[in-house]
């Protein structure tokens, strides 16, 4: 079975002065165009990402529903799945502690689901994460291998309980030109998991953040930059069932100028589960 999964940090967490404008209109025909089966994202502010008339869940209701986040929580790393192709066997939500110092706006989270085919039964688990960004201090460092142990764990029980491979997809804040380094990038590696563009038989090299795209007098966001550097990620496990075929940085102009983070994009192969005698 061949999946996709896109991941993109949509930039909902901004100030009060600017608004969405086209931005979510633009993550719309870019997710209609590469057809993924997932949908991950951070910064899903429900303040700006989800209200008026370009509400991001609005705006891909023909094809998609939404992982149901439980009551009282404001989710801002959700998960969209194909509403015709898969059913939902299992799925959470994961709130990263740290309280108000380390978890701002307590937006730093993982939505976490395992998905079955409604044809062939093949099964598979998806994260959608978001780290602590900043990395003045020791603290901040401490933080954000916090958050990297909570995925890891979490993980973990959806293969324990599910035998099924699992992608962790989100903005990590930290990378390959990143000011805030790239240890928790590594703790991931240390713990088992394998970055997608590494392991994949098609990949890129191409950085994945960049300067905020512009909202000129017309009210339309674009000229946004080149990326300069990576903070998001994808992280498979090492299952025996899935293959990385393709991993992809989506660098249109259409992209840039839709948030400060470029669209990630995975597809993979899960064989069936072998049968028994």
């Amino acid at each position: 079975m061949k999946i996709r999964i896109y991941d993109q940090n949509i930039w909902g967490n901004m100030g009060a002065d600017q608004a969405i404008a086209n931005r979510n209109d633009l993550i719309r025909d870019l997710i209609f165009a590469c057809a993924p089966d997932v949908c991950c994202f951070q910064e899903c502010n429900p303040r700006t990402s989800r209200v008026g008339t370009t509400a991001i869940q609005d705006l891909l209701a023909s094809r998609y529903v939404e992982v149901e986040t439980p009551a009282g929580a404001q989710n801002y790393t959700p998960l969209f799945f194909l509403r015709d192709k898969y059913r939902l066997r299992d799925s959470g939500w994961h709130l990263y502690t740290g309280g108000p110092e380390r978890n701002d706006c307590n937006s730093k989270s993982i939505t976490w689901a395992v998905f079955e085919d409604v044809a062939t039964g093949i099964a598979f688990g998806v994260c959608s994460t978001h780290f602590w960004w900043k990395s003045d201090t020791a603290l901040d460092n401490q933080q954000r291998i916090q958050n990297a142990t909570e995925l890891c764990e979490i993980i973990r029980a959806m293969e324990d309980k599910h035998d099924v491979p699992v992608l962790a997809t989100g903005d990590l804040n930290c990378g390959t030109g990143s000011a805030q380094g790239s240890e928790p990038y590594r703790f991931l590696l240390e713990k088992g998991l394998l970055d997608a563009r590494a392991v994949a038989a098609v990949t890129t090299a191409a950085f994945t953040h960049h300067a905020y795209p512009v909202l000129n007098d017309r009210g339309v966001y674009g000229n946004g930059g080149q990326p300069a550097r990576t903070l998001d990620h994808v992280f498979v496990t090492a299952h025996p069932r899935m293959r990385i075929d393709r991993f992809h940085v989506e660098t249109s102009q259409p992209a840039l100028d839709s948030s400060d983070h470029c669209p990630l994009i995975a597809d993979a192969s899960i064989a069936e589960p072998a049968l028994t005698k």
